[in-house]
């Protein structure tokens, strides 16, 4: 997810077309065509400017209707049903959809990967490997991170497990949904929103990173260096 607002315009984006499967969006204001997965400017007035990253969460309604019990819905308009794309909107592209793929001996390259960007180091963790070892604690780079899926599989956080200049060691607590974590140091319980609920910490709260799930082909053919995380430690 990205800030609309560039320069101090803010920009009105619509779906142009998919390169290497990945949406490619042009503003109204300017007519530049921005990459989805970058958020840079590929062609046009604005090219080589970059969108800002902002924090989303990608997990299931029932957990956000938890934190968030006064949250809105948004609902198709009936009226304006002939205003959204169809289902098959891709089938009507009309030019080729190249696929680059991943280098053999990683992943497949359909494989769904769980990607951090730290600065400008770049990790991928198999999202098979996440929802066998959640929460995985981890370094990307010179930040440590705290890796975690709740038990629906899909629902996915990440945060800096750092709090002032000590680095937390973080596990599950057993059974318990959305997910619950302590840490080794103080023993103080953090919930899935990385708020510490209980213990020596209460009140704290971990800074959110931004995990991006991905196919690896197209992880991969952004992040060129990016380090693999397999099994109990790194690739």
């Amino acid at each position: 997810m990205w800030s609309s607002v560039v320069d101090g315009q803010v920009l009105t984006f619509r779906l142009m077309g998919v390169n290497n499967q990945n949406f490619v969006m042009r503003d109204e204001q300017t007519g530049t065509w921005w990459q989805q997965v970058t958020g840079e400017a590929l062609v046009g007035p604005l090219a080589g400017k970059r969108l800002e990253p902002v924090r989303f969460d990608e997990v299931s309604f029932e957990i956000w209707r938890g934190e968030h019990p006064e949250t809105l819905v948004l609902e198709p308009v009936p009226d304006k049903a002939d205003q959204y794309a169809p289902d098959d909107w891709d089938e009507d592209m009309d030019f080729p959809l190249p696929e680059q793929l991943a280098p053999a001996g990683e992943w497949l390259p359909r494989q769904i990967v769980v990607g951090i960007l730290a600065g400008d180091v770049a990790t991928a963790y198999s999202l098979d490997v996440l929802r066998e070892q959640t929460p995985i604690a981890d370094w990307v780079g010179d930040t440590p991170v705290l890796v975690a899926l709740a038990a629906d599989g899909r629902s996915l956080r990440a945060f800096d497990r750092r709090v002032d200049e000590m680095v937390l060691e973080m596990y599950a607590k057993p059974d318990m949904e959305p997910p619950v974590f302590i840490d080794g140091q103080t023993g103080s319980e953090w919930n899935f929103t990385g708020l510490a609920t209980a213990g020596p910490l209460e009140g704290r709260r971990l800074d959110p990173l931004r995990p991006i799930k991905d196919y690896w082909f197209d992880w991969k053919q952004y992040h060129p260096d990016t380090r693999v995380y397999t099994g109990g430690g790194p690739g």
